[in-house]
């Protein structure tokens, strides 16, 4: 995994989350995250990450804090306190960045300027560590995300309809992906015109792969006869499915079901291309460069009554159905937790860019040990997953901050009436829950596990005795300050 999450991107989030976390302290003094920050360190980050890791595919609560609460005894997860305490997790979450946004020479015209440099240094690493095999396939893939974004997009046909969407390259047979682009909406980079939009992606994506004798297999999404013309010109097959209202496709070609009986197709060729209308249960229409349209084969189908019959098909069927899903295959092994809310799209982002990451190295691992050997059971993503969060940890163990505690004792604490006056806590911000309420509250909780409610409240307040320096409340109905400072079991 260190190949592609190497040590440079690493120390690139730590400068910019130190940064980012130095910018809101000096626009919001008051903010609470900003005021108990320390500079994070790089094997802080790389536990940071390997615990994000674990919440993103190993263990799911749908809220971050839920990991480090100790409510739920049958729920509880002591491993996540024993790495970070809730506050300082919840710190690094909310500053972690991967760009200076105050640089003056950022382009922010770009809408994913937060995410490019990482975004562009892990695909590098892609491209350099790992060669595909011959057969590719090319689709779009979503990064689920429900807020508001100008990039925000709706696929009727995805899993996850509503997020970010992503042109991914991966390679057919096992889902490595080699290359991709975050849909940011009008790209004014155009290698051909005549290809429009959709096809300037395909040839973006395809760059570098020229003439190396790779097939592409492509939805009717992005299927045209001139871009398969195109792509022949550069040294690359393709074939895929297609739409009839395609430029150039040939009309004569469309069939209707009295035209054909299931099993039969026809085909048209032009110099290397191929299109061909096949019937199943309704015509499907391909365009290909690779496929001899005469080669058949057959598949079986199932008749209402139950039996099953064979049925003639051209081999291009079979190709496409078994290369076409290697985009499916990494958006299923890199999916992320959708339940969860977010409401920062570029940490959503930037942890799909992580998944990928995660699981092209369990691809390249495979190369070097085998997943699969006979009398073992295999070595699946997740436990390469489990290993990589454990060696991201390491050794690391956040310093908890502790809560204050008087050092006077009860000594002080019930004698000395005279000097104990009630006051507004400086900087205080009622986030501090009283001293009483909550261990009436911790103690109750012990004492009856099975009880879900609990009469005690860990009731916050601002105001605190000015010589303990204990929170305590100071309002009409509570005792608080006077039985912390009469009361030996003050709780009571």
């Amino acid at each position: 995994m260190e190949l592609f999450l190497d040590s440079d991107i690493i120390q690139l989030m730590v400068d910019c989350t130190n940064k980012r976390a130095a910018q809101t302290e000096q626009m919001k003094p008051d903010d609470y995250y900003a005021r108990i920050w320390t500079a994070v360190t790089v094997p802080e980050m790389r536990a940071f990450l390997g615990v994000r890791l674990s919440m993103e595919h190993l263990l799911l609560k749908p809220r971050y804090a839920d990991y480090f609460s100790t409510s739920c005894q049958l729920t509880n997860t002591p491993g996540y306190r024993a790495v970070f305490s809730r506050d300082r997790f919840l710190s690094i979450w909310k500053f972690f960045h991967v760009v200076d946004e105050e640089d003056p020479d950022i382009n922010k015209s770009d809408n994913i300027y937060k995410l490019r440099p990482a975004i562009n240094h892990i695909l590098e690493k892609f491209q350099y560590y790992y060669y595909p095999g011959r057969m590719l396939s090319l689709d779009e893939g979503m990064v689920p995300f429900k807020g508001r974004l100008s990039i925000k997009q709706y696929c009727k046909d995805k899993p996850t309809k509503w997020g970010i969407k992503v042109f991914l390259l991966t390679d057919s047979t096992n889902g490595y992906l080699y290359t991709a682009e975050v849909y940011t909406g009008k790209v004014d980079e155009s290698v051909c015109d005549e290809l429009g939009a959709t096809g300037n992606v395909v040839v973006r994506l395809l760059r570098g792969l020229e003439h190396k004798n790779h097939v592409v297999f492509t939805d009717r999404f992005y299927t045209s006869p001139m871009l398969y013309s195109y792509l022949s010109q550069s040294g690359i097959q393709a074939c895929g499915t297609v739409q009839t209202n395609r430029k150039f496709f040939p009309k004569q070609l469309i069939s209707t079901k009295k035209d054909l009986e299931c099993g039969q197709h026809k085909f048209l060729c032009s110099d290397d291309m191929a299109a061909v209308v096949w019937y199943d249960k309704r015509p499907i229409y391909f365009l290909t460069t690779f496929h001899d349209p005469t080669v058949t084969t057959t598949v079986n189908r199932k008749n209402k009554d139950g039996s099953i019959v064979s049925v003639t098909c051209p081999t291009i069927v079979v190709d496409y159905n078994k290369y076409m899903g290697g985009v499916d295959l990494n958006d299923q092994m890199s999916k992320l937790f959708k339940p969860r809310k977010h409401y920062r799209w570029p940490r959503r982002m930037l942890m799909k860019t992580i998944m990928w990451t995660c699981y092209n190295a369990y691809l390249a691992h495979g190369h070097v040990v085998p997943h699969k050997l006979s009398g073992r059971r295999p070595y699946t993503f997740t436990k390469f997953l489990q290993e990589c969060t454990t060696g991201l940890i390491a050794e690391f163990r956040s310093t908890a901050i502790t809560r204050r505690r008087t050092n006077s004792g009860d000594t002080t604490r019930l004698n000395d009436v005279g000097v104990h006056f009630p006051e507004r806590a400086p900087d205080a911000t009622g986030n501090n829950r009283c001293r009483v309420c909550r261990e009436k509250h911790n103690r109750f909780r012990l004492a009856h596990p099975n009880v879900r409610d609990n009469p005690h409240n860990a009731t916050k307040t601002r105001m605190w005795c000015s010589m303990c320096q204990e929170f305590l409340c100071v309002r009409e109905g509570y005792t608080c300050f006077r039985d912390y400072h009469t009361k030996k079991q003050y709780w009571r």
